[in-house]
């Protein structure tokens, strides 16, 4: 337990890391933000600086060495997302990852002097409340989840990885008896079972656009597609064939 848990702990926490790595290498790819929010990577980035910071302490290479992919891996998101975005964003970012580092570089000068004789309490209390932040960003999807009745905005490996990555820690810190590591990952590992119990309740539907959902809206469609069709024939009568046969299987599936 003292060897085995905290292992597959820090390779699952490391997993955990690459959750969004898909998704920015996609948006760089296209150049565009698109729908990455920006906002938790560089939470992602500090909450692991305060764990080494935390696990230095405590002489902790387990916790030290699962959190370094999420320090190197939530800079790369922050500097790639900070590229994609627009001014408003950026400022957004650059206002975020200041306020998050100078708290950061507070509580540590805080935790050298006034509170020298608690300093270990008083990293782990900031890591735990960067953590708290970290493992409260799927709330939002999970409120989604149970409008719609729907739990296809629900990331299934990260979900499952959560609860398997929070399970080996809950076990490690209960057999190390350290407070500061078992109380977020025993929240964290209750949101990773809520969202796996949404996902068996409210199996994955693809989303329909509002015109898939709507025959008024497809009957628009194709109406402002008929008067395309009719500007193109006066244009080039040979780029009508291609225009008019998708028209018309789209007018015929609306029937």
């Amino acid at each position: 337990m003292n060897v085995a848990a905290p292992t597959v702990g820090s390779l699952f926490s490391s997993a955990l890391a690459l959750g969004p790595m898909s998704a920015v290498l996609e948006a760089r790819g296209r150049m565009e933000l698109g729908d990455v929010n920006p906002d938790v990577f560089p939470v992602l980035m500090v909450n692991c600086i305060s764990w080494m910071i935390y696990s230095s302490l405590v002489a902790n290479s387990y916790i030290f060495a699962g959190n370094i992919c999420g320090v190197i891996l939530g800079l790369f998101y922050t500097l790639s997302t900070y590229g994609l975005s627009a001014v408003p964003v950026r400022m957004k970012i650059e206002k975020l990852t200041l306020s998050l580092s100078l708290a950061l570089i507070l509580t540590c000068f805080g935790s050298n002097t006034v509170w020298k004789d608690r300093q270990t309490a008083v990293i782990g209390l900031f890591a735990n409340a960067i953590v708290f932040a970290v493992f409260s960003s799927p709330l939002s999807t999970l409120a989604e989840v149970l409008r719609a009745r729907n739990s296809a905005s629900i990331n299934r490996p990260f979900g499952i990885i959560q609860v398997l990555n929070c399970i080996t820690w809950v076990a490690y810190s209960f057999y190390i008896h350290d407070m500061f590591l078992l109380v977020p990952n025993l929240f964290g590992l209750c949101l990773g079972v809520v969202q796996c119990a949404l996902m068996v309740v409210f199996p994955a539907k693809p989303f329909l656009k509002q015109s898939d959902s709507d025959p008024s809206l497809l009957s628009h469609d194709a109406l402002n597609q008929s008067s395309d069709i009719q500007v193109a024939a006066h244009q080039d009568p040979e780029a009508l064939r291609p225009r008019a046969q998708g028209w018309i299987r789209r007018a015929g599936s609306v029937a």
